[in-house]
């Protein structure tokens, strides 16, 4: 369930206690208004790590998260934040594996996306979408690359950023831009 669903049920148990306890229980009251389909909803943006495969893994999703614990993955720390859904001005941020070099690939531009094709990466799915341009709020996000561990990495927090460069790694590019709370 995602963490908006479980606001919106904590919401909806408050309410109902609230009623409860007021004496308004089966009260007929006015409709809530509807969702908006104006309301963007985003999910975290976690980097996790797996000292056994030497591989970062960056997920936009409740089943990249699941797959991430699966496979023995320890969270290291939240990056920034995907939208769920597109928006006017983002891309899809793409999931790529390797199973020969055992690494997760995450890339928004075409660039990476032929590098990883021409690599050998198999396309897994989407994970959220991210920015363009540099908006209010949002921070880029850096990839890098160890040659030495054939790991790419996603970053955004400074700190990932700095354990990056603190490991060898290189920065290829920015693949977009992820808001960051």
């Amino acid at each position: 369930m995602s963490e908006n669903a479980r606001s919106r049920r904590r919401r909806r148990a408050a309410s109902a206690a609230l009623f409860a306890a007021a004496g308004l229980a089966g009260t007929a009251v006015a409709a809530a208004p509807a969702a908006h389909a104006d309301i963007v909803s985003l999910y975290p943006l976690y980097t996790w790590w797996n000292p056994d495969r030497g591989d970062n893994f960056t997920t936009g999703n409740l089943g990249d998260e699941n797959s991430a614990v699966a496979a023995n993955y320890l969270p290291i720390r939240k990056e920034a934040f995907v939208y769920e859904t597109q928006q006017p001005g983002t891309v899809p941020l793409h999931l790529f594996w390797n199973n020969a070099r055992q690494d997760n690939f995450s890339t928004a531009t075409q660039v990476g996306i032929d590098s990883a094709y021409s690599a050998g990466y198999t396309y897994i799915g989407i994970q959220g979408y991210v920015n363009t341009a540099q908006e209010p709020g949002t921070r880029p996000l850096y990839l890098f690359w160890s040659e030495a561990r054939q790991d790419n990495v996603l970053a955004s927090d400074q700190a990932t950023i700095d354990s990056a460069y603190s490991a060898g790694y290189i920065l290829i590019r920015t693949e977009g831009y992820a808001p960051h709370y």
